[in-house]
């Protein structure tokens, strides 16, 4: 299986990067547990996806990703109840956050841009990286778009991007699916 197969086509990718690290302890629907972050090539095709480069020597601090990821799981399961991180979450964010970097100004086919640039990179920067995609979608105001499947096996943190925010499953043929033939079946059983 390559890469993008263990990335991507496991849904991986498509919202930020703080959202893949939450979900990288991932519950398949029906209560069977995998750990991303123990697996390289996961873990690779996530830094790469998100253009995330550590330093290639250095060891992956698995420790830290797994609290980050903790951190993270708690403050989308605030948002999705349309509650607020509190200062405990925000004081260890900015503690993620605080990593040195410098402007650099690059120039590109459609003009300039600045863009933030490591002191030194490593897994801090990329860690900083992580938290800092989360207070962007915070500055941004998507807090009612931060979503966690209804699905009580499944929990996979998810950005609901439709115009009415009524999205309930993180993918509507699986966990909506199993939800469906719940139902179903209770009331079969009810009925009979």
């Amino acid at each position: 299986m390559t890469q993008r197969d263990i990335f991507q086509a496991k849904g991986f990718g498509n919202a930020a990067p703080w959202i893949d690290l939450a979900n990288s302890e991932e519950w398949d629907g029906f209560g069977k547990r995998t750990e991303h972050l123990a697996n390289p090539q996961w873990l690779t095709a996530f830094l790469k996806h998100w253009k995330l480069h550590p330093a290639p020597s250095s060891a992956v601090p698995r420790r830290e990703l797994a609290e980050l990821r903790s951190l993270l799981r708690r403050v989308a399961e605030k948002l999705a109840a349309g509650r607020s991180p509190g200062s405990a979450e925000l004081s260890k964010l900015n503690q993620a956050l605080k990593v040195p970097a410098r402007q650099k100004l690059v120039q590109n086919q459609i003009g300039f841009r600045t863009e933030l640039v490591p002191v030194k990179s490593d897994w801090s920067w990329a860690i900083a990286r992580i938290a800092a995609s989360l207070g962007e979608m915070l500055a941004k105001g998507d807090l009612q778009r931060i979503k966690i499947c209804a699905n009580s096996d499944c929990r996979w943190i998810f950005h609901d991007p439709t115009k009415a925010r009524i999205k309930r499953w993180c993918n509507d043929r699986t966990c909506g699916n199993r939800a469906r033939v719940r139902r179903a079946r209770a009331a079969r059983r009810r009925n009979a």
